[in-house]
């Protein structure tokens, strides 16, 4: 671009910033709170070199202060120029001559703007030459000759550096001063992990050269008053010279992000946490906080939004999630984390009749499946009984869990259900058969083969009167029952309540289906058992369970998502019902 469609430090740059721009929110650092804050970025720089800098003319400060008769604080935000007119401070911005001291002292502080790091960089960068050792030397040690011609280049380097200004005089330096100016409004839009966002009102600070007052200072009244016409005034933008300089600090902290590729994932991360970064990282981290900052200004001042900072640096072809989606932070994040697999969401809810049920399954996850349940992204639900599931006799007693079943698949969600064959199960899988989904009108709410109703029970499906029988008797301590009386209970309307009966009757003590269930599944894998596991039912099941959750794929874009609930798998397609138009 020529340099003069680019963005440009306006006169008394650091007057109006400290009168009217960014004071509260990102305070200007002294000398060593910006040395410390560029180390945590990775920034090879200290107080020396910094001066040095400063006297180069190749990267200043905001403003330097010096010690005035009275010893009074600069006061903040400024209500008057005395202490520049009178040479108290300096405006340092657009590098003209003033007093510099040979190195740190108590005479005078320098301040600067936590967004001057993306400058930063680039002057330590072209300041810094990498040699080899190795290439000055020879057979009979040093070869000076060599090590004189390089040092030339480097000089010859160096002087065309300075002479070009560092970083440039204008343009870079006028974009940290531009991200500091609206700081006060748009800081706390970068504070934010897309649903909340950290906002904190001014307070007052102060140190032996700076007060700042902003105790009476409030972000909401202050954004409310806002006017980004004065912005675009006072650095005279247009919407090439804005866009020009967001894509700049985009296209820097692209390439210098080693967590670029996360983008997607960080930007719900915490902010606080996201200050636990190191390095590059944080300094990439500051830099896109800027860059957000001019992409808002830019929607302030001409109704349109640029790109996101990371999406700058190459052409998008297809945007994943879609832009549509983004709109809705909760659906954008839940698309983001099935890309990086880290949904936490079950890929499979399977609901138990009762609590030994659920305890049965987990011990066969452990011991067969070789990890919990939740390793698999299963969910275990308890129903407390068939008749949660079904109902009592109301006419629609058998939507409430089905509504339930269709809800998780609209999240995709699959769901297993597995009960005994007491009261009204065979009634609910006949219920489901019919049932359409209020929320897909392509499909059904579910598929009636997701329901498993045991013939008769849990226990006796699955396990020998045998087994039942040796297994109460582990549990009675010393009384024993026999195969025909559980055989018995079998024939019962209610097998397992049959079951407790026979268990009380006997030791006069409660069964503690639990702890039965547990003893069972121990037979399961025991040598001695002639049945493996595979002929039991239960194992069939949650085989082809755990094979629904494994096949199960989150998706990471509206449109597979579409495609995903409009398919058979998580419930029977709808014959289309034709209607014909109204006239």
């Amino acid at each position: 671009m020529e340099k003069s469609e680019l963005l440009a430090i306006p006169p008394n740059a650091a007057r109006l910033l400290l009168r009217h721009g960014g004071v509260h929110l990102c305070r200007p650092l002294r000398s060593a709170e910006f040395i410390k804050f560029a180390k945590a970025r990775g920034i090879s720089i200290d107080a020396a070199r910094l001066l040095r800098f400063e006297r180069l003319g190749i990267f200043s400060p905001l403003f330097r202060v010096y010690s005035s008769n009275a010893r009074k604080p600069l006061e903040l935000p400024l209500t008057t120029n005395r202490w520049f007119t009178q040479g108290y401070a300096t405006d340092t911005t657009q590098g003209q001559p003033h007093a510099i001291p040979k190195k740190n002292s108590q005479d005078s502080e320098a301040y600067y703007s936590r967004f001057q790091i993306a400058s930063l960089i680039f002057t330590v960068d072209q300041f810094t030459a990498s040699v080899s050792l190795d290439s000055f030397l020879d057979d009979d040690g040093l070869n000076k000759e060599a090590w004189l011609a390089r040092g030339a280049e480097f000089e010859k380097f160096g002087g065309l550096l300075i002479q070009q200004g560092g970083t440039g005089k204008e343009f870079r330096p006028a974009i940290d001063l531009l991200c500091q100016f609206i700081s006060d409004r748009y800081f706390p839009h970068t504070r934010s992990n897309q649903r909340t966002r950290i906002v904190s009102d001014g307070g007052f600070s102060s140190d032996q050269w700076m007060t700042i007052n902003g105790v009476a200072w409030n972000w909401g009244d202050y954004a409310q008053a806002w006017d980004p016409s004065r912005t675009k005034r006072v650095f005279k933008l247009t919407p090439e010279k804005l866009k020009h300089a967001f894509e700049t600090l985009a296209f820097q902290q692209c390439q210098l992000d080693p967590l670029e590729r996360w983008y997607q994932l960080l930007q719900f991360i915490s902010p606080r946490e996201r200050d636990r970064l190191k390095h590059k990282a944080l300094a990439a981290e500051t830099i896109r906080s800027g860059a957000f900052m001019l992409r808002l200004l830019y929607q302030d001042l001409y109704g349109k939004e640029l790109s996101h900072p990371n999406e700058v640096s190459s052409t998008v072809i297809t945007h994943v999630p879609e832009l549509a989606v983004r709109a809705d932070a909760r659906r954008h994040m839940e698309f983001v984390v099935n890309r990086f697999d880290l949904n936490p969401a079950p890929k499979l809810t399977l609901f138990v009749e009762g609590a030994s049920e659920e305890a049965a399954i987990r011990a066969i996850f452990e011991h067969y499946f070789g990890a919990p349940p939740g390793t698999h992204q299963i969910e275990i639900v308890d129903l407390c009984g068939v008749d949660t599931a079904t109902g009592g006799r109301k006419e629609d007693r058998f939507r409430a869990i089905l509504r339930l079943v269709d809800y998780l698949h609209h999240h995709q969600t699959f769901t297993f259900l597995i009960l005994d064959d007491e009261n009204n199960a065979r009634k609910l899988k006949e219920a489901a058969k019919g049932l359409a989904s209020t929320l897909h009108a392509s499909r059904h709410a579910t598929r009636p083969e997701y329901i498993k109703i045991w013939r008769t029970s849990f226990e006796f499906d699955n396990f020998s009167a045998t087994e039942i029988a040796k297994a109460m008797t582990t549990l009675a301590h010393g009384v024993v029952f026999k195969t025909d009386e559980v055989a018995a209970c079998k024939k019962a309307k209610n097998p397992g309540a049959e079951l407790s009966t026979l268990y009380n009757t006997r030791t006069n003590a409660g069964l503690n289906k639990i702890d039965l269930a547990l003893q069972l599944v121990d037979m399961i894998f025991d040598t001695a058992s002639h049945k493996a596991p595979t002929n039991r039912p239960l194992i069939r099941t949650l085989e082809r369970v755990v094979r629904l959750a494994a096949l199960n794929p989150f998706p990471t874009m509206e449109e597979s998502w579409e495609r995903n609930q409009a398919s058979k798998y998580l419930g029977k397609k709808r014959t289309q019902v034709k209607t014909k138009p109204q006239k």
